[in-house]
């Protein structure tokens, strides 16, 4: 039975790698018969319209988004725009600039159809990137884990059936970062062992800043459980603050012991700290009350507001 898969591929400013892509992607298809291809390009705003040439054995799409949303932001529509518009079995999910390879691809779907039911993410066994950008990227899944109790090892290069779609596209933390979102959504899911490829043509968009700003999403995805943690980490400086300025109040006014002339700095600090934390909860607080309070953004509804016009590659 011919299977339905669709290739949802943001691109921003990469027509060149695009085509590139596509081109390597159609050599690794035209032996597998069990798939009927369908690929959906996401134009982010690029500066020019992207021009793709057509190929014989997938179908393309082209849709154009009204402005720059950003990486995150364009899959979540590319997966609503899919979900409303493109009847698909499996969904796969994969960057244009050749660092997620199609060879990779391929083995991603193999093991989608090993587990049913399942999102299969591509794990890093190896990357290419400088040494300073390893170093940034394993400090991000360092404070991820602290900040959040989970781990994050894979990013946006996945195979996502269509049952598992349908749920996805209504929840909003897709908006802000997809693996994020799918951690905290409790949705079953395999990481597999792959290789970060070569980029096809020009240079990364991401650095420090984005990377930066990549990661804030991902924390941000699990702001109840970082709020929650902040408060019970300023509830307790303030019971070892409130305990420490008791025990001297307690030596000085009911021992005969002496005070030594410090203890009114370590007081003094230690009403800092109890101010500095109380301060801190009341924040955290209202960071929670804020984030609750707001309307939520649910790409399968809101996705509309930045879509422009969709172009039929033929």
């Amino acid at each position: 039975m011919t299977a339905h898969l669709t290739i949802l591929i943001p691109v921003y400013n990469d027509t060149e790698a695009a085509n590139r892509l596509l081109d390597a992607l159609s050599s690794m298809l035209k032996d597998v018969t069990r798939y009927k291809v369908r690929v959906l390009l996401v134009n982010d705003g690029s500066a020019e319209r992207p021009a793709i040439t057509p190929r014989e054995n997938m179908a393309i799409q082209l849709l154009h988004l009204v402005r720059n949303t950003g990486h995150q932001k364009a899959i979540a529509i590319g997966l609503a725009f899919i979900k409303e518009n493109i009847p698909s079995d499996q969904v796969l999910v994969m960057d244009c600039d050749g660092e997620d390879r199609p060879e990779d691809a391929l083995i991603l779907l193999e093991q989608a159809e090993k587990n049913p039911g399942h999102i299969v993410f591509a794990r890093r066994k190896s990357r290419k990137e400088g040494l300073r950008f390893r170093g940034y990227y394993r400090i991000y899944k360092i404070v991820f884990r602290l900040l959040t109790g989970k781990k994050i090892s894979f990013g946006n290069f996945l195979v996502l059936p269509a049952p598992l779609l349908n749920k996805l596209v209504y929840y909003s933390e897709i908006w802000n970062h997809l693996a994020g979102a799918i951690l905290k959504s409790g949705l079953p899911y395999i990481p597999i062992d792959t290789h970060r490829g070569q980029r096809y043509a020009g240079v990364s968009k991401m650095n420090f800043t984005s990377l930066l700003l990549h990661g804030l999403g991902a924390v941000g995805v699990f702001i109840e459980i970082i709020a929650s943690r902040l408060l019970l980490f300023s509830l307790a400086l303030i019971g070892l603050s409130l305990l420490v300025i008791l025990g001297l109040l307690g030596i000085k006014y009911f021992t005969h012991k002496a005070i030594p002339g410090w203890t009114s700095t370590v007081t003094s600090a230690m009403l800092i700290i109890l101010l500095q934390s109380f301060l801190l909860s009341l924040f955290t607080i209202f960071l929670y009350l804020s984030s609750q309070s707001q309307r939520k953004f649910i790409p399968a509804t809101h996705y509309r507001d930045y879509t422009g016009d969709t172009e039929i590659i033929a």
